[in-house]
C-alpha cells in the first residue's frame, strides 16, 4: 500500500471527528483516509491514503472518506465500514461483512464514494489513544492503556478521559485574547487553554477573568484616546488600531470643541507649547468626521477635506521614533483674535504689487547636479505645498568639455506668483566620482540650497519666508490670474 505520511496541516473546511475504535471481539483493525483508488486496484495494498489509529480524534476535510476494517477470529471474518466526514461527524456510507480481505466489489464501491478533491485531502491528528497507563489531567481518574486520549499540546502530550475536555495548563508564552472572555492576556500572566470551536488549538486564558477586561494590549505610556481625544493615563487604556480608554471610561470634553492630533514639523518642535494658538493643517482620517465649518481661521484647502484652522495646543508627546505629536482643539474666537490680526497685517504687507516685468532665474549645474524651479499653487495634504515644476531652457555655450561646469539652466518667472528654487552649492565632495559610481548617476554630490522667491515690481527676484508664502496663498483667489 502507498501510505502517504500523515500531515499536521488541515485543509479547509475541516471538521473534527472521532475515529471509531476497534469493534467488540475484533483481534485487530486499521483506519485509512482514502485519497485515491487506482484503476488497477485489486486489494487493500493498492489504495492510497492517510493512516489513523483506531479511537483517535482528528480534523478531516469535509467529505473525506474513512475506511474502517476490523478483523475477527473464530470464525475468521472481516468487517468493512466506509464512513463520510460531515459537519455532524462520521456517517455510514457503506458496510460489508466478508470472510476474506477487501475485494473488487468493495474497491469499486469505494471508488464511487470517493469525492473529486480527495487527492488533496490532508488530516490533522488532535489526540490518539494513550499507549501506557495514565491519570486523567481533568478528573484524576486512572486510565488503562487505550482507555484515554493523549492530546497534542504545546507542552507535550496531555492525557484525559474521552468525555473530559483538556484543562488549562502551563503559563502562556505569548500575549493574546482570552479564550473565555476575549479580554487581553499579557504574556506570562495567564494560562494556555483549548481554543473554543478550534479543536487542537490553544489560546491564552486569564487565571481568573476580570469583570471588565481590556479588549487589547494595555497602553505603556500616557496618550490620547482615539474616540474622545482626551488623555489616557498609562496602564489604564488599551490599543486597538489606536489608543482607547477602558470600556465605559470615555468622557466627552465639556467645551464641545473638536479635537484632533497633528504631527509637528521637526524644525518647529521646540516652539509648540501647551496653551499656544497656532495655524494647523489637518486631513480627516477615513473614519473621522470632517471639521465643522465656521471655526476661527477655517478654510478648506483640498477636495479631500484637507483644511487649515486656528487651534489651541493642549498637550505634546514624543513617539518612539522621535517625532513629536500635538493634541489640539479648535481655538475660540477670543483665543484666535491676536493671531488673526497678525495674519491680516502680514497679508497686507506681502500683498502683490502691480509689477509687470518678467525675471530670469539662472542656476548652474555642478558636476551633474541640477537645480529646479517650481511654482507654488496651493496646499497638499502630504507635502504641505502643491508644486508645479517648470521646464528649464539649457545653455551649453560656456560648458567645459565634460559638462561639469558652465552648463546653465534658466527659467522665466512671472510677477504676482510665488516659487521655490533649488540650486546646487559647490564644491562637490572630493570623491564625488566614487560616490556616483557606488550610488548611481543620479546621486547628489553637492549641497542643496532651497528658498521661496517672488518677482518685485522692478523685475528683481527676492527671497521670502514660508510665512509670506502662506499669506500669499491665503489670498490667492484675489490676486492670481
Amino acid at each position: 500500500m502507498n501510505a502517504t505520511r500523515t500531515t499536521e496541516r488541515a485543509a479547509a473546511p475541516s471538521v473534527p471527528a472521532d475515529i471509531p475504535a476497534t469493534g467488540p471481539g475484533a483481534v485487530s483493525g486499521w483506519r485509512l483516509v482514502v485519497t485515491a483508488v487506482p484503476a488497477r486496484a485489486r486489494a487493500v495494498r493498492d489504495l492510497d491514503g492517510l493512516w489513523l489509529a483506531p479511537g483517535a480524534r482528528a480534523e478531516l476535510p469535509g467529505g473525506a472518506l474513512v475506511l474502517a476494517v476490523d478483523v475477527h477470529d473464530a470464525p475468521r471474518r472481516w468487517t468493512i465500514t466506509a464512513l463520510r466526514a460531515t459537519p455532524g461527524g462520521l456517517e455510514d456510507a457503506g458496510r460489508w461483512e466478508r470472510r476474506s480481505p477487501l475485494g473488487p466489489r468493495e474497491i469499486n464501491a469505494l471508488r464511487a464514494l470517493l469525492s473529486g478533491d480527495a487527492a488533496g485531502h490532508t488530516i490533522r491528528v488532535l489526540a490518539e489513544p494513550n499507549r501506557a497507563p495514565a491519570v486523567c489531567r481533568a478528573c484524576d481518574r486512572a486510565l488503562p492503556a487505550g482507555q484515554g486520549l493523549a492530546h497534542r499540546t504545546p507542552a507535550g502530550h496531555v492525557t484525559t478521559c474521552r468525555p473530559c475536555s483538556v484543562p488549562p495548563f502551563g503559563v502562556n508564552p505569548d500575549a493574546g485574547r482570552c479564550a473565555r472572555c476575549s479580554g487581553w492576556v499579557t504574556a506570562g500572566e495567564g494560562l494556555l487553554a483549548p481554543a473554543p470551536r478550534a479543536p487542537g488549538r490553544y489560546r491564552p486564558a486569564h487565571r481568573a477573568c476580570p469583570d471588565q477586561p481590556l479588549p487589547g494590549p494595555p497602553l505603556r505610556t500616557a496618550t490620547w484616546c482615539l474616540e474622545c481625544r482626551t488623555i489616557v493615563p498609562a496602564g489604564t487604556g488599551y490599543w486597538d488600531r489606536g489608543p482607547h480608554h477602558a470600556p465605559g471610561r470615555c468622557v466627552l470634553p465639556a467645551d464641545g470643541l473638536p479635537r484632533w492630533s497633528v504631527r509637528v514639523p521637526a524644525r518647529e518642535a521646540a516652539d509648540w507649547a501647551p496653551g499656544q494658538v497656532r495655524r494647523i493643517r489637518h486631513t480627516p482620517a477615513a473614519n473621522e468626521p470632517a471639521l465643522p465649518e465656521g471655526l476661527p481661521g477655517g478654510r478648506i484647502l483640498a477636495d479631500t477635506g484637507h483644511m487649515t484652522v486656528l487651534a489651541h495646543v493642549l498637550d505634546t508627546r514624543t513617539t518612539g521614533a522621535g517625532s513629536t505629536l500635538a493634541l489640539v482643539r479648535a481655538a475660540t474666537w477670543i483665543e484666535a483674535a491676536g493671531l488673526l490680526a497678525a495674519e491680516l497685517d502680514q497679508a497686507l504687507a506681502t500683498r502683490p504689487d502691480g509689477g509687470t516685468f518678467l525675471a530670469r532665474q539662472v542656476v548652474e549645474r555642478i558636476c551633474g547636479d541640477t537645480g529646479w524651479v517650481a511654482e507654488i499653487t496651493g496646499h497638499d495634504p502630504r507635502h504641505g505645498l502643491t508644486r508645479e515644476f517648470l521646464r528649464p531652457q539649457t545653455d551649453y555655450d560656456q560648458a567645459d568639455a565634460h559638462g561639469h561646469r558652465g552648463v546653465l539652466d534658466a527659467w522665466t518667472l512671472r510677477p504676482r506668483r510665488v516659487y521655490e528654487v533649488s540650486r546646487p552649492l559647490g564644491p562637490p565632495a572630493k570623491d564625488w566620482r566614487a560616490v556616483r559610481s557606488r550610488l548611481g548617476r543620479r546621486a547628489r554630490v553637492t549641497a542643496e540650497h532651497r528658498a521661496f522667491v517672488r518677482v518685485t515690481a522692478e523685475g528683481d527676484i527676492v527671497e521670502i519666508t514660508e510665512e509670506e508664502v502662506q499669506a500669499w496663498l491665503a489670498a490667492a483667489l484675489e490676486w492670481m490670474s
